[in-house]
């Protein structure tokens, strides 16, 4: 009698070349995927039968490796979080307990393959993601959703106060142009970057400029709890997170309309 191990053997096979690795185990079977991972392995996905299909999966080893040399606490916070959340979503995978799977029909097979062995090589680089490398992320689609909300000319970004002292030194985000008063709007995904933008507040406050303020965070949660306050005092409004898209164009809206 063929074994599940051959008939799935025959028809990677059938796919992709005669010599990948496939090995029976007693709860599923191991194939070794042509994707070579960060530590210089091929990838192992492994298979089981589920309801019309096959559930395809890592069994937990993306993580555990990233937990070698991370906090995976801190690692998956904040922005990367949300990489890795949008990373799951556009290769179609889930995440359970460390498990990150796939679930497919019966004809499936390479495509579960190969969407589980590109998603956990993009998943594994999540450490080499800098800091500075979320905040252009986080600043890029800050952007995007403010000229969704009012067109592209009417935000300018990197903006610098005319007339005022030392404007350079104090740059804003992005300025909206609305009917009333200038809105400035801040994105906010650090520390760092909740201080200085405090500072520049308080700096424009103290030279009588006339403005409205929004402090738009990557996940205020991210942020000390005293420097947040500091920066809701000065600001005139802020958005808790940047994944509250529709909040943030509903209060330009507002604006826009006065």
């Amino acid at each position: 009698m063929t074994s599940q191990a051959e008939l799935l053997r025959q028809s990677l096979c059938a796919t992709f070349c005669k010599d990948m690795a496939v090995v029976e185990r007693a709860d599923s079977i191991a194939v070794s995927l042509p994707i070579v991972g960060r530590d210089g392995d091929c990838v192992t996905a492994y298979v089981t039968a589920a309801t019309a299909g096959w559930r395809i999966s890592d069994k937990g080893a993306t993580l555990m490796r990233l937990s070698y040399e991370n906090d995976l606490g801190r690692l998956l916070a904040g922005a990367r979080e949300r990489l890795f959340t949008t990373i799951l979503q556009e290769s179609g995978l889930q995440e359970d307990d460390g498990e990150i799977f796939i679930e497919v029909p019966s004809d499936g097979l390479s495509m579960g393959l190969f969407a589980l062995g590109q998603g956990v090589t993009r998943i594994e680089g999540l450490d080499l993601w800098t800091r500075s490398r979320i905040e252009s992320s986080f600043s890029d689609d800050l952007k995007s959703i403010l000229v969704e909300a009012v067109g592209k000319d009417k935000v300018v970004e990197g903006y610098q106060v005319p007339g005022l002292a030392n404007a350079e030194d104090y740059p804003i985000d992005f300025y909206v142009r609305t009917p009333q008063a200038p809105l400035y709007v801040f994105g906010v995904s650090s520390k760092d970057k909740a201080r200085l933008a405090t500072i520049i507040l308080q700096h424009l406050a103290s030279h009588q400029h006339r403005f409205d303020s929004m402090i738009v965070y990557a996940d205020v949660d991210d942020i000390p709890k005293a420097d947040a306050k500091r920066l809701m005092i000065a600001a005139n409004d802020a958005v808790p997170s940047i994944n509250e898209r529709q909040g943030i164009i509903a209060k330009i809206a507002h604006r826009m309309a006065a």
